[in-house]
């Protein structure tokens, strides 16, 4: 099942998707464990393992993730075991005769299957005297301890999530001296394209319309012209930097602008008049696909 991003987030930190969590509680003779662990995921999407007690609360379980977290594939699982050290421990005699004329009878109809072990009797439910479950004190204890469980998950997200914004922050700043670089080379490389042509066409040793030959050394640097690319890099470098101070879930929006970004410098490559401005490009991709994959795993 998915769920749709919660109205009660006030303020949103860049998180990972990825985190686990865990508590331990003790309600009469009878322990709970709870876990809490997240991966990618496209949606909020929920899994819920609980033992059959508990399924009277599923949908206030399910309510108290989706109040806190927006996306990822979220997995709560909750176990639910006697406790060894409790005070009464003698087996329940109706309940083990019970269990042996029901073992009788699948040896009648299966002689080859194989018997359980004692100890494998001795954990059946309801075989310890003790075995009487206060189903509202467990479901009570069990939601109180769910906003402290989803804070230790969502405080795993949030510290892998910034180191993720610093990573992401440094490869933009590289990818912005790359930028510089490549604008403030761009005359020299012009200016060398047009001479690398006029030199070309003067070894065929032919008379030319020099007016005709500007017009189409002016359409050769307008076609090769990448100011434009430079600037929307800037731009969408801007763009990630104000997605990652916002107080909204970014990683959507930085999904997108990743592809913006492979864009342009696709764009450059195949405009690329020199190995400095094709060595630029390749190294542009290589930032752009490190960064795709940290966006994979944001919130």
């Amino acid at each position: 099942m998915y769920y749709r991003r919660s109205t009660s987030l006030e303020k949103h930190m860049p998180q990972s998707m990825t985190g686990f969590a865990s508590q331990a509680l003790s309600v009469g003779g009878w322990n709970l464990s709870l876990e809490c662990k997240s991966v990618n995921s496209r949606f909020l999407d929920l899994t819920l393992k609980l033992p059959d007690i508990l399924k009277r609360a599923e949908h206030q379980l399910r309510s108290a993730i989706a109040d806190q977290l927006v996306r990822g594939k979220v997995e709560l699982s909750i176990r639910l075991e006697r406790n060894d050290h409790s005070s009464q421990s003698m087996p329940n005699l109706q309940r083990l005769a019970e269990l042996k004329e029901a073992l009788d009878i699948i040896v009648e109809h299966l002689p080859e299957s194989q018997p359980p072990s004692a100890l494998e009797v001795l954990m059946s439910q309801g075989i310890w005297m003790n075995d009487t479950v206060d189903s509202d004190a467990i479901v009570s204890e069990c939601l109180s301890a769910m906003p402290n469980l989803i804070k230790e998950l969502r405080d795993h997200r949030l510290a892998e999530g910034a180191r993720l914004t610093s990573l992401l922050r440094d490869r933009c700043t590289r990818v912005q001296l790359i930028v510089a670089q490549y604008r403030e080379q761009l005359p020299l490389l012009q200016a060398a394209q047009q001479k690398k042509l006029r030199e070309r066409i003067d070894t065929f040793d032919v008379d030319c319309d020099e007016q005709r030959l500007e017009e189409e050394l002016v359409f050769l640097a307008n076609k090769s012209d990448v100011a434009e690319e430079l600037d929307r890099l800037d731009a969408h470098v801007a763009a990630i930097g104000d997605a990652l101070s916002g107080n909204e879930p970014c990683g959507r929006r930085l999904d997108f602008l990743m592809q913006e970004l492979n864009r342009e410098a696709n764009t450059l490559g195949s405009k690329t008049t020199s190995l400095t401005t094709s060595n630029a490009s390749v190294e542009l991709k290589v930032l752009i696909e490190q960064m795709r994959e940290q966006v994979q795993n944001l919130e």
